[in-house]
Formats: structure tokens, C-alpha cells, sequence
């Protein structure tokens, strides 16, 4: 929370809500009640600084309010204070537990290696699973996404790969290389070398820096396809 240090009105609110602030920027210019009644205009304003990283969640004060001692400016949430809250079935708990590694998948593809810090005192009621608090190195998110969380025996994960459905990963008899077919254009599609990892009975992790989550993976409809191969890519119809 960000708080008026003395009585005095607003003069300037340099910030809105989802604003990205750096520590050391300014977010509001006040002046203290004397200087205000003097009325002079060589009023002497005070900076109020960002005293961290992290973005602008609410502005509670508007230009030309009058703000007691500590009362609330505006709100900033600090760019290192981002935890995951993830929901894990009773009956897996035992890889959840404090120190552990799990891997989280954004929406987007993007991977990111956390660490569970610590249960929570409540459990979902409606899943009965339990919560658990994980940090993790990331970006800024936005409040109330959903990720998916992966826990594995070992704990071992790379930060650097994806999760794809098996149907877009090919192998040869051997079961030694795995490729996915990727799309360098609208109608072309080249063979891309991977490294596999975990899987279950419809996701595999690919292990490789190789991918992006840009990059357009042929995800069925790809087996037997030869590098460079041309393909036509269709919409499916609903229907109705």
C-alpha cells in the first residue's frame, strides 16, 4: 500500500490501475495543507515514489483530493511477490510436500520450474484436494490464471521445453528419435529432432530448446509426413 506520509492534497496522480512501475518512479505529487492554503502558485510538491518493482492495482485518490496522514493512495503488488496456488488430489500429497519440485505449464506453452513452499490450512472443498503454495521465477501474471502443475517422482525438470499431445510426436521403430513436424509456413512443413521426457497417457513433455510456444506443431494428421512436405491445413466444421 502506498500512503499520503502527511495532510495534503493531491495535485497530480501520474499512474492508473495496471499501470508497470519501476522503484524510484513517481506515482503521485501532493502538497501539504499549508502550502495549498497559501495559494501562491510556487507550491512546493512532494513526489510520492514507487518504492519497488510491480504494477498498479488500484488508484484510490484522484487529483485535487484532500488526503489525511496514511491515508491509501494507491496500491502496488510487487513484481516478486507472484505465487502459485495449486490444487493437488489427497491422494498425491505426498509429491507436494515443502521443498519439492514441480514443473507449470501458462496457458501459452511457456514452462516454469517451481518450488512448493507450503500447505495451506483449508482444503478445496468441492475437489478435495489440497492446496499448496509454489514459487516460481516468472514474469508479472495477471491475477486468476490457470496453469497446470506436474509433480514427477524424481522432481527433475527442464524449464526449457513444453507439454504437446502424444498424436504430434512421431518416433522410429527403435523408439531412439522422436520429431514433431513444424509448419515454416502456411502450407509447408519441415521434421524437428527432439528430446522427449515425462508423459502420461495423453501429454508428453519435449525436453528440447528447439520449440518455441510460437512455433506451429502439426498436432494430428502429421504421421508419415516427409520433410518438407506439403500440407493443406483445414478448419473442422462444428456440427450442428
Amino acid at each position: 500500500m502506498v500512503s499520503a506520509p502527511i495532510p495534503a492534497f493531491i495535485t497530480e496522480v501520474l499512474v492508473q490501475p495496471g499501470s508497470r512501475v519501476k522503484a524510484g518512479d513517481i506515482l503521485y505529487r501532493i502538497e501539504s495543507k499549508e502550502q495549498h492554503a497559501l495559494g501562491n502558485g510556487n507550491h512546493a510538491v512532494i513526489p510520492i515514489k514507487a518504492e519497488r518493482d510491480g504494477i498498479v492495482l488500484d488508484v484510490q485518490q484522484q487529483a485535487g483530493s484532500y488526503v489525511t496522514e496514511g491515508a491509501v493512495l494507491c496500491s502496488v503488488a510487487e513484481a516478486g511477490s507472484l505465487v502459485f496456488e495449486i490444487n493437488v488430489p489427497y491422494e498425491q500429497r505426498q509429491y507436494a510436500h515443502s521443498g519439492s519440485k514441480c514443473m507449470l505449464e501458462l496457458p501459452d506453452g511457456t514452462r516454469l520450474t517451481a518450488t512448493v513452499h507450503a500447505p495451506l490450512a483449508t482444503m478445496n472443498t468441492v475437489s478435495q484436494s489440497e492446496r499448496v503454495i509454489a514459487r516460481a521465477k516468472a514474469p508479472f501474471l495477471p491475477e486468476g490464471m490457470n496453469v497446470k502443475a506436474v509433480f514427477t517422482e524424481s522432481g527433475s525438470f527442464s524449464d526449457k521445453g513444453m507439454i504437446l499431445p502424444k498424436s504430434a510426436v512421431q518416433s522410429d521403430e527403435t523408439l531412439t528419435e522422436h520429431w514433431v513436424m513444424k509448419l515454416v509456413d502456411d502450407s509447408t512443413a519441415v521434421r524437428v529432432p527432439i528430446e522427449v521426457g515425462n508423459s502420461n497417457a495423453s501429454e508428453i513433455e519435449i525436453k528440447s530448446t528447439a520449440l518455441s510456444p510460437q512455433d506451429r506443431i502439426i498436432l494430428t494428421g502429421g504421421y508419415g509426413l516427409e520433410d518438407g512436405a506439403k500440407v493443406v491445413v483445414t478448419k473442422e466444421e462444428a456440427a450442428l
